[in-house]
């Protein structure tokens, strides 16, 4: 099964298209002729801040131009998994704010991995305009260190069932039994939409309210429910084709 991480990616990086299209200049933004013209026109800028960082840019020595973008989504997408736990607690509130401006289904689509829909990618794109600059700017550094914690080969820690047992009984005495059983059979294949989105948007809006090292134990199972991609499987293109 893809892994929710490559879903939630294409978001992130279409984040940092929009911060870079706020800093270029009025006659340029009129000249352009759609929002997703102007995102792939300044994608480019984006890959070469990133590529700034003497980590990533290491990681990327010998890729090809044509391969560095779908490289950075690979590292974004596998480092989300190697975050501490100061950084997934950072990132929680992010996630809370972009579920909440989401459907239960393309919310729901998000945590079970699959390929985002035309109509999931639409939605993202609205929740995006929504939500204001200082929300972009925490993402983009969120997914920055992301990257960044890809190019280092920063160990992943494996939550373990001893950890999630903990976990729970803290959510538990937070939400109460019925709530916490409700976020258990939500993060099942079984769920429904708006099951599943119910226990998302839960958990990233109630992880940093736990105690340490119940909150950061939620949010690190959140990026490890899901099997790795497989390398055969294609991942999205990061910016819509613009005909």
């Amino acid at each position: 099964m893809v892994s929710r991480r490559v879903w939630i990616n294409v978001a992130l990086f279409v984040v940092f298209s929009v911060v870079f299209l706020s800093q270029t200049s009025v006659q340029d933004y009129l000249l352009s002729r759609s929002p997703r013209e102007r995102l792939q026109r300044h994608f480019a800028e984006f890959e070469r801040k990133v590529g700034r960082d003497p980590d990533i840019h290491r990681a990327l020595e010998g890729v090809d131009d044509q391969d560095r973008s779908q490289k950075l989504q690979e590292m974004s997408r596998n480092g989300t998994a190697r975050l501490d736990n100061a950084a997934l607690l950072e990132r929680a509130p992010l996630m809370s704010a972009l579920y909440s401006q989401l459907s239960d289904r393309a919310c729901a689509d998000a945590i079970r991995g699959g390929a985002p829909t035309e109509n999931d990618r639409a939605e993202l794109e609205a929740a995006f305009l929504r939500l204001e600059a200082d929300f972009v700017a925490k993402w983009m550094d969120s997914l920055q260190k992301a990257i960044r914690a890809e190019a280092r080969a920063t160990p992943i820690h494996l939550v373990t069932r001893e950890e999630m047992r903990a976990a729970f009984g803290a959510l538990e005495g937070r939400i109460g039994k019925a709530a916490a059983m409700r976020v258990d059979a939500g993060l099942t294949q079984r769920a429904t939409d708006a099951e599943m989105a119910w226990a998302g948007r839960t958990i990233y809006a109630v992880a940093r309210s736990l105690p340490e090292p119940h909150g950061s134990a939620l949010l690190r199972m959140m990026t490890q429910l899901a099997e790795e991609t497989p390398a055969s499987t294609p991942i999205p293109p990061l910016v819509p084709h613009v005909p």
